[in-house]
């Protein structure tokens, strides 16, 4: 079980967490004059006309965009009380929020995730090479509430966003600084905020100050957070010795109930309330803005997030590990960016960006009857420097274009304890990673929209990158030599708008991606479920493609779109087994492998390789039907199908349906609701069903995967129906009721709340390592003065 390090911390967090929701009432009383002061109206944002950035990564109307877009404005975002930033995200068409343990959140963009998907926040992008393929927690480093917009770009997108951007891109945006050349004293707003939830035992809290006079504005903050064990709904989650489990509504007989992990586990066992799940967090962050004259701007941030120890929950509720923490999980980043709006000179904007980013991750684990315990820590050091230029000078076109170079370097060791001794045993040549690892890549884009017709706009892109990793192998094992790799890809798009009404458009995309090789691929040795990842230095880019077809409306009755799309990765990265690996090239095993295979004896050693090809194929509708001023139906669904083409140039074998089965392919899902809000008062309210099809389209790593429901982690052992559905694995389907509303008690105290899984059901989103919530109550008290 975790060390109980962070007791006194959670009666910090309570005191702290109090004192901001009675400050908050205090202040509320206090400031009842205001009540009838000018302020920003929820009506105003409303009626603001939606623009994307990051389709064509200019301001545009997403309507006449080529590729699937979805925008989260202020309003949206703070009304959903998400805990982590991917959770923002769960009800964009087309992603899916998956959570290995709390703490943590890794967004599925079109069933890819990991580093095959690109995350930037303030334009500085937040994936680095140590990124791992599957599910990850650098996401939940981004504090919801700092946060002012946020952007899903769908499809292979590395033409305007290189490496990695094959599911698709995110962007999330800090709030900007409000500057007013024509304001002469200074105008400062407070904020105060303070949320409660039940099923999670959330407290956070945070204080935030906004002002600016003249051409000076800033905007800084701080919060913290605390969460307890989940209450995960109604029923039991059933654990097996081989690190299977189910959900299950009623006891089966002769099993028993714990009220926390067994020391030693039995062949079966009950868990209720999971645990344990207690993390807290607490982040700063500061953005300044200053107006050098009337055409350019230049902005300066810095970001701070510590969260110093996460359990992993899916190590530790199978009784793998008797601790698995990350400890800490630790983020900086400091940027700033000039931006000017020249008159003249052919360029209507420029931006340039330089960057700096620190992200630190500690693992601590002890293994179950182990008597030595080891902690790893990474962290990577990137330098980023981004350009970009928009143009309007050619007729009827618009170019964008620039470049882009980041640079990791890594810093890693390793601390072996042993517990009976206390003795320390510390090696600062290598973590998790090679210390002294350094990944670049550096690229060169363009984009040109051109109108063809006034009812016709064309769109090409290209973009060339260029990367290198560097890392000591022979640190590891001397058998191995300095692994220096050059490469270089090259990538391109092209989309069409056909506006066949004004309310209606045909819209296509076609565009290619690749991801090149990471550390975490070639060099790193890594504890997953699957088992223990070596490392694999032969590894070649992983490249797609993928084209679009669909619909657009946008009309007083009727705003959505209509997407079918059809994507093909090749090259795919899988692991294999070290044995298998080096039996098909006819070499030894290398001595590195040889000391994991007796280090784990229990745990399956593998390397990656690329070994299949593979599609990615369906359908997403979104919509919105406005009824009258007042009511409004919206929701979307999203269905996809991904299937295994060839691996190592072979079909899949047709008796071992798992095969032709991609990892953690989403089932089907969506969310439908009515929204009531008024013109002109202060209430809103929202009802909406949530749900996922059941997913039984399993890979031979989804059958292992500890999270994911079944009994057995053997595919041989799992019956399937004639069409290549598991009959005894898999994740269920589910759906659950939830309510939200709000009231604006005065111009700047909004109080909001959330009944979530009204029903109080117990499911596990598809991949995920920890239930979702039961019933929970979420109560937001945000004043702003």
């Amino acid at each position: 079980m975790p060390r109980k390090v962070g007791l006194k911390g959670n009666v910090l967090m309570k005191k702290v967490f109090y004192l901001f929701f009675l400050i908050g009432l205090s202040l509320l009383m206090i400031w009842v004059p205001r009540a009838g002061a000018e302020n920003q109206s929820d009506e105003e944002v409303v009626t603001m006309e939606e623009i994307t950035v990051t389709a064509t990564r200019a301001e545009k109307d997403p309507f006449k965009t080529p590729n699937t877009i979805t925008v989260l404005n202020l309003k949206q975002l703070e009304r959903t009380n998400a805990d982590i930033a991917s959770n923002l995200l769960r009800d964009a068409v087309g992603v899916m929020a998956q959570q290995t343990t709390v703490g943590q959140g890794s967004p599925l963009l079109r069933g890819l995730t990991g580093y095959q998907t690109l995350i930037q926040i303030d334009w500085v992008r937040l994936n680095n090479s140590t990124f791992r393929s599957g599910p990850n927690q650098y996401t939940a480093t981004l504090a919801p509430e700092t946060l002012g917009r946020a952007e899903v770009l769908l499809g292979s997108s590395s033409t305007l966003y290189g490496s990695g951007a094959m599911g698709g891109v995110i962007n999330m945006f800090t709030k900007e600084v409000p500057l007013d050349p024509s304001q002469e004293t200074w105008e400062i707003y407070p904020r105060l905020l303070a949320r409660y939830s039940t099923a999670t035992q959330e407290q956070l809290g945070r204080l935030e100050v906004t002002g600016n006079q003249g051409r000076f504005g800033f905007i800084v903050g701080g919060g913290m957070r605390s969460y307890g064990d989940v209450n995960p709904g109604s029923g039991y989650d059933l654990h097996y010795k081989n690190r299977k489990f189910e959900i299950v509504n009623e006891k089966p007989s002769g099993v028993k109930l714990f009220n926390k992990m067994p020391a030693t586990p039995p062949d079966r066992w009950l868990i209720d309330n999971e645990g344990p799940l207690g993390w807290e967090a607490y982040d700063a962050d500061a953005k300044i803005a200053y107006q050098l004259n009337d055409i350019s701007t230049i902005n300066i941030a810095y970001q701070m997030w510590r969260q110093p120890q996460t359990p992993r929950y899916d190590k530790m509720a199978p009784r793998e590990f008797d601790e698995f923490c990350f400890e800490p999980q630790n983020r900086d980043l400091i940027y700033a960016n000039y931006i000017i709006n020249p008159i003249k000179a052919g360029i209507d904007t420029f931006r340039l960006t330089t960057s700096y980013h620190r992200q630190k991750e500690g693992r601590n684990e002890l293994k179950l009857g182990s008597t030595s315990r080891r902690q790893r820590y990474d962290t990577v050091n990137t330098i980023g420097l981004s350009a970009q230029a928009i143009s309007t000078i050619l007729p009827r076109q618009r170019l964008v274009g620039g470049g882009e170079f980041y640079l990791d370097m890594l810093q890693s060791q390793t601390i072996k304890t042993d517990l009976k001794t206390k003795k320390e045993d510390i090696n600062d040549d290598v973590g998790r990673f090679i210390n002294g690892s350094q990944f670049w890549d550096a690229s060169l884009y363009l984009q040109d929209e051109i109108m063809l017709h006034d009812r016709v706009e064309l769109t090409l892109g290209g973009r060339a990158t260029f990367y290198q990793t560097n890392a000591d192998l022979s640190v590891r094992d001397p058998a191995f030599d300095v692994f220096s790799k050059f490469d270089s890809s090259v990538t391109g798009s092209a989309g069409v708008v056909v506006g066949l009404t004004e309310y209606l458009n045909f819209v296509s995309s076609f565009g290619t991606a690749f991801r090149a090789p990471s550390l975490n691929d070639t060099t790193a040795v890594e504890v997953t479920n699957e088992g223990v990842t070596a490392p694999s230095p032969d590894l070649r880019p992983e490249t797609s493609w993928t084209a679009e077809v669909g619909f657009k409306a946008q009309h007083s009755y009727f705003r959505g779109a209509l997407t079918l799309f059809y994507s093909r990765v090749n090259g795919l990265v899988a692991r294999k087994p070290v044995q298998e690996a080096y039996q098909e090239k006819g070499e030894p095993i290398p001595q590195l492998h040889q000391d994991l295979i007796k280090q784990y004896k229990d745990i399956d050693v593998l390397v990656f390789d690329n070994v299949d090809e593979a599609q990615f194929q369906g359908v997403e509708l979104a919509g919105l039907v406005p009824i009258q001023s007042t009511w409004s139906v919206f929701g979307n669904v999203a269905l996809i199908r991904g299937e295994v083409l060839t691996i190592n140039g072979v079909a899949p074998d047709p008796s071992k349906p798992w095969e032709a089965r991609t990892r953690r392919e989403p089932p089907l899902n969506g969310i439908i609701g009515v929204q009531w809000e008024p013109v002109n008062t202060p209430y809103w309210a929202m009802f909406f069903v949530r749900g996922a099809a059941e997913q039984r389209r399993l890979n031979r790593s989804d059958i292992r995967d500890p999270r994911i429901q079944g009994t057995t982690r053997d595919p041989a052992e799992v019956q399937f129906d004639a069409n290549g559905y598991a009959l005894d694995a898999g994740t269920p389907g589910w759906w659950t009721l939830n309510l939200r509303g709000g009231i604006r008690l005065f111009d700047y105290t909004r109080l909001t709340l959330s009944l979530d899984n009204l029903l109080d059901k117990r499911y596990r989103p598809h991949g995920s390592g920890i239930n979702a919530p039961g019933f929970n109550v979420s109560l937001s008290l945000d004043n702003r003065f």
